[in-house]
């Protein structure tokens, strides 16, 4: 599956020690909840959550492309209908 987190502006990715593009790799291993929800990993291996997203978009506009809407909304806890999730395929 595919997640990449795209931050527009430069000195939001920087804050964070991130590139502008920035692959999450999702990990079914270490699961979030008992019920098996992936947990998505920033290449340092820190966990990028919902809280996270949504911070980096409203700052900057920041989206996060998928392949796999339903477990990206399951891992990252939010709804199909989240704004800056975009499907690609």
């Amino acid at each position: 599956m595919k997640a990449t987190l795209i931050i527009p502006d430069a000195a939001v990715a920087k804050k964070y020690n991130l590139e502008t593009t920035t692959e999450l790799r999702c990990n079914e291993e270490y699961c979030a909840t008992s019920y098996g929800y992936p947990v998505f990993q920033l290449p340092n291996g820190d966990i990028f959550d919902c809280p996270t997203f949504r911070e980096m978009r409203d700052a900057c506009g920041a989206t996060l492309e998928t392949d796999d809407l339903v477990k990206v909304c399951l891992g990252l806890g939010f709804p199909k209908t989240e704004p800056g999730v975009v499907v690609i395929k």
